[in-house]
This record gives C-alpha cells, structure tokens and sequence, in this order.
C-alpha cells in the first residue's frame, strides 16, 4: 500500500507539473504574441521615439531621391522670329537643293566614266594590235 501512495503522489506531482508548464507554455504564447503584433510595435516606437522616426524618415525620403531620381531634361531657349524664318526656308529649300545635287552628281560620275572610256580606248586598240 505504500507503494501505491507513492504512486499516488508522484502522478499529482506530474499533474501539478503538468499543469504549471501548460500555464508557462500559455504565458509565453500570448507573449509572443503581443510582440509579433506589427500595429502596436509601430504605435510604440512613434510615440516612444518621435525624433528618431522623423529622423529617418527623412533620411529615408532623401535616399529615395536620391537613388529613383530621372536625368533633368534640357531646357532650351525659346527661338527668335529670324532663327524661326531661317528654319522655315531652309525646310523649304531641303527639298529643290538635294534634287539639284543629285542630279549634279549624276552629271559628273557619267563625265568622268565617259572620259575613262575615252582614255581607255588607245590602251584597247594597242593590246589589239599586239596580238
């Protein structure tokens, strides 16, 4: 019968325990919990370190520009009425002046192969009469 009272005993030592670590468990869940909560983390870091948040979310702004920030486009100046007249008549003339050097050009390569021909000619009838 002892034996059955330290039985007895032992198993409410284990219960006992049992119960205490199931509390601990319980305690350190909630715990947990509170902080994992990200709503109250922000609302205790901004009303217990105003100055630091600011702080950095100006650093944070300034970075931002820094790193995100597009090439400034060029400004040019407004062009006067002459530049504006100028620009018109040498649209104008683009077109009768590249017809012009075309046909200019065409003129000089056919001088210039019809000359060859020319000059090439004794050299042909010098190799003809060699042969």
């Amino acid at each position: 019968m002892a034996q059955k009272k330290q039985v007895a005993l032992r198993k409410a030592e284990l219960t006992a325990q049992l119960a205490d670590s199931r509390q601990a468990i319980s305690r350190g869940r909630e715990a947990l919990k509170r902080k994992l909560q990200v709503k109250k983390q922000w609302r205790k870091l901004l009303t217990g370190k105003p100055r630091a948040v600011f702080a950095g979310s100006i650093g944070a702004g300034l970075l931002a520009t820094l790193l995100l920030r597009r090439p400034r486009k060029s400004v040019k100046a407004p062009k006067t009425s002459r530049q504006m007249l100028l620009g018109w008549l040498l649209a104008l003339v683009k077109p009768a002046a590249k017809a012009w050097l075309v046909t200019r050009a065409k003129q000089l390569a056919s001088e210039r192969v019809a000359s060859e021909r020319v000059a090439s000619r004794p050299q042909q009838e010098k190799t003809l009469e060699m042969l």
